[in-house]
């Protein structure tokens, strides 16, 4: 009997093969996943310190803070003469990262009060102001809006 050396793989190796990467994809994409996700909070924090910064910047050159009715809301993005596009250059939706709906995507203003208490936050980004240009602080949310990824508080 002559039997001819062919070449190639044989079906259960190429099974065993499709075994192993579908078993390391399971392994690898939930991590990927995560990862991402934490790289955009990340990327949001960086957004809420700039916002900070830029905030301080302001209350040195003018000796106080934007006042609450200084900067208006709308939609998620931030306008106001005098600090944008001065000290920022947008503020807007396309700004923050984190996979939220749509009306809670960018930046949203409210009241800062004496004490710790905060009015709910209604965007990724909450600034707070004072009515008299006393104070303004920034706060990063989670993509639920439900805990503090990082404040300026």
């Amino acid at each position: 009997m002559n039997f001819k050396e062919e070449k190639g793989f044989t079906l259960l190796e190429v099974m065993l093969v499709v075994v192993i990467l579908s078993i390391l994809a399971a392994v690898a994409l939930p991590r990927l996943s995560a990862s991402s996700e934490a790289a955009r909070e990340r990327a949001d924090i960086a957004t809420g310190r700039e916002i900070k910064a830029a905030l301080d910047r302001y209350q040195i050159e003018h000796g106080f803070y934007p006042r609450l009715g200084d900067l208006k809301a709308e939609e998620g993005a931030i306008s106001g003469s005098g600090f944008i596009p001065e000290y920022f250059h947008k503020l807007d939706r396309s700004v923050t990262q984190q996979a939220v709906p749509e009306e809670q995507k960018g930046f949203g203003i409210a009241a800062l009060s004496s004490g710790t208490n905060l009015d709910p936050p209604q965007h990724v980004i909450m600034i707070y102001l004072t009515s008299d240009g006393s104070a303004a602080e920034v706060v990063v949310y989670d993509r639920t809006l439900s805990n503090v990824l990082w404040s300026s508080l």
